[in-house]
């Protein structure tokens, strides 16, 4: 599983936010929500692509917990229904990986892969440090 490595100005995302450990499951949950809300959201640039945003919190590496975000890129947080919130993830270089499998049983195969193997011998560095 090798990523396409690309630079991206600032992209703004509209979705349904989690902010926790996932111990319940809350991260898969998040989606049927979002489907069902997607079409609300004003402004989408592709609406047929969704993203997974994950960001990493301080918290992360004692409490295990994160932020996740499923979501469509908009071209304008202007409108944003009750039910979802806004980020601004900043301009940068990304490395995008495709998982292919199962999302509740597999994602932390993927996770550990892109973490535990690929980023140390890939020579780029995260935004913020990550061990899975």
């Amino acid at each position: 599983m090798e990523p396409k490595i690309e630079q991206f100005p600032q992209i703004l995302c509209v979705g349904v936010p989690y902010y926790g450990d996932n111990k319940n499951g809350e991260i898969p949950a998040t989606w049927p929500l979002f489907h069902s809300l997607a079409d609300q959201v004003k402004n989408k640039k592709e609406p047929w692509i969704h993203l997974g945003v994950e960001t990493y919190t301080a918290e992360f590496e004692t409490q295990r917990k994160w932020f996740h975000l499923a979501a469509v890129e908009v071209t304008s947080l202007d409108e944003i229904p009750i039910q979802l919130a806004g980020k601004i993830l900043a301009a940068n270089r990304y490395a995008i990986f495709t998982h292919k499998g199962k999302l509740p049983g597999r994602i932390m195969e993927t996770f550990r892969y892109i973490y535990g193997e690929w980023l140390p011998r890939s020579r780029l560095q995260a935004s913020r440090p990550i061990r899975f």
